[in-house]
């Protein structure tokens, strides 16, 4: 079912508006027509920017979403003036339901189904979970696409994690082996269940490292803490973090839906500077002008949070040469600039 229509905010946050009003009507041959993207998963941090951005663009954005209430807001309706607009549509891929009138006429597709990693306990009930709200949600993304009528699907983007590469000092690139432990093997599972959306379009996978943004995601509990003096490093500090700006990670996705001359593929969504923790956190306290003088170790993280406290303890040196090699350019390739240009905001 239909559950809400509004259309974009006129400001856009990451790429210009020339820049992306190119991409859109030259990088695949759209001139005249408005690109339709489907975005499931769509209310989330990343989703509700990346429908922003592209209605901004002027195109049409379906998010389709099992709980619908965040959803980006409207501050203007003007369709026909070159603005999209975003409809949200209810699904539920575990029951097979949606509306069909939701997949009418989509051109492309952006795949970021799933239930937060860090949100509750890994329980076996909890790992199970998160386990199927990616892989049952990827396997009936390629069901409806498939039966859609006249698929016309030119590009198709689906979200994975970094969390597949082991932790450590190696630099960890696209070909590299799969880690150990629950992360790496639900990375995997939620890779192996996307792929035969292959058969539909050609497929780029973003793995996705951590998301700074203003709105939540790793910055949600570090920024107040942090701003009353109270930030600390954990265990021995020099897990390594490799991050990306939110509007960085939007205009990614943009990228690889319609550069020109992409290549489908597996990518690491990462900025090109990854910091240590320990390093990490005294940029994020200069940022908000306070001290850094505590230091937290690991064990009563790992009592307290079990195999979760990887995502804290045990991080990930991840390149991004790939995409840099694929044009990609980055805004806030400096965790400093990144920072700044999220506080003032």
């Amino acid at each position: 079912m239909q559950h809400k229509i509004c259309s974009a905010s006129q400001k856009t946050h990451s790429i210009g508006q020339n820049q992306v009003d190119t991409l859109v009507q030259k990088g695949l041959g759209l001139e005249g027509s408005r690109p339709v993207v489907l975005i499931t998963g769509g209310s989330g941090l990343i989703g509700t920017s990346l429908a922003i951005k592209l209605a901004a663009m002027g195109c049409e954005v379906r998010i389709l979403g099992r709980s619908l209430k965040n959803l980006p807001s409207t501050t203007t309706n003007k369709l026909e003036s070159g603005q999209g607009v975003i409809t949200a549509w209810a699904w539920n891929p575990a029951a097979n339901q949606i509306d069909r009138a939701a997949m009418d006429g989509i051109t492309h597709a952006v795949n970021l189904a799933g239930a937060g990693i860090a949100e509750r306990a890994w329980t076996p009930l909890r790992r199970k979970e998160l386990l199927e709200s990616r892989t049952i949600s990827a396997h009936y993304l390629k069901q409806i696409l498939t039966e859609a009528p006249q698929p016309s699907v030119l590009r198709i983007v689906t979200a994975s994690a970094i969390g597949f590469y082991p932790s450590g000092e190696d630099l960890a690139v696209e070909s590299g082996l799969r880690g150990q432990g629950f992360l790496a093997e639900l990375t995997e599972a939620w890779e192996e269940s996307t792929r035969p959306l292959e058969s539909i379009a050609p497929l780029t996978t973003l793995r996705i490292g951590l998301v700074l943004s203003n709105r939540g995601g790793l910055l949600g509990p570090l920024l107040p803490i942090t701003r009353l003096g109270l930030g600390a490093s954990i265990g021995d500090g020099r897990q390594w973090m490799s991050w990306i700006h939110e509007d960085d990670m939007v205009r990614l996705i943009v990228h690889a839906l319609f550069a020109p001359h992409w290549v489908s593929g597996v990518y690491n969504a990462v900025a090109p500077l990854p910091r240590r923790h320990l390093d990490f956190m005294r940029d994020l306290a200069t940022a908000v002008h306070r001290p850094l003088w505590l230091s937290v170790p690991g064990w009563p993280l790992r009592w307290i949070m079990g195999e979760r406290a990887d995502l804290i303890l045990r991080g990930v040196k991840a390149s991004s040469q790939k995409i840099m090699d694929a044009g990609f350019t980055f805004r806030y390739p400096d965790l400093s600039q990144a920072l700044s240009d999220l506080l003032i905001r």
